[in-house]
């Protein structure tokens, strides 16, 4: 396998995703603005969607049938979230963020001890042991529009390379 990257448009032919990198970066929902007083307030909404960058060089770039701009695409990411369990969490299911990748939650406590995760849905999970405060990690499943793209070519150095911006739904 090249990538963990899952795209379910266009695809990842053969020698176009080895060494794929990934950035997720949040979507600006809102503006900061100063009251009368001074004070630094966020007007807009808290929660956070991404956009995401993905780029690779390679010996051949991805194929791009179905990824015009606006296509939704739903990506299987490489970039992993993580989320902190909290002691007042006690044996309760943890709901994850976003959808996970399957076989991707892992969970390991704050002196790097792996702690077995059951799996309860493709958002919940379970810890077998407590051991808290800890941290779940995971690659998310993000339904996404493809903003653009772009393929590039070294034609004498035998490279390609390509990248793919998109924009959670």
């Amino acid at each position: 396998m090249e990538t963990e990257l899952i795209l379910s448009l266009g695809g990842l032919p053969p020698l176009s995703a080895r060494g794929c990198v990934q950035e997720l970066l949040p979507v600006e929902q809102g503006k900061m603005r100063r009251t009368i007083n001074g004070e630094l307030v966020f007007v807009g909404t808290p929660r956070s969607k991404y956009r995401s960058i993905i780029h690779c060089s390679d010996k051949t770039s991805l194929a791009t049938d179905g990824l015009c701009p606006g296509a939704v695409v739903q990506v299987g990411c490489i970039q992993r979230l993580w989320q902190k369990v909290l002691p007042d969490m006690n044996n309760n299911p943890i709901r994850l963020e976003r959808a996970a990748v399957e076989e991707s939650v892992v969970a390991m406590d704050e002196s790097q001890k792996m702690i077995s995760v059951e799996r309860l849905g493709v958002d919940q999970v379970r810890l077998k042991e407590r051991r808290l405060p800890c941290f779940v990690s995971y690659r998310p499943w993000l339904s996404m529009r493809t903003v653009r793209y772009s393929l590039h070519t070294n034609e004498w150095g035998l490279k390609a390379g390509w990248r793919l911006e998109l924009e959670e739904i």
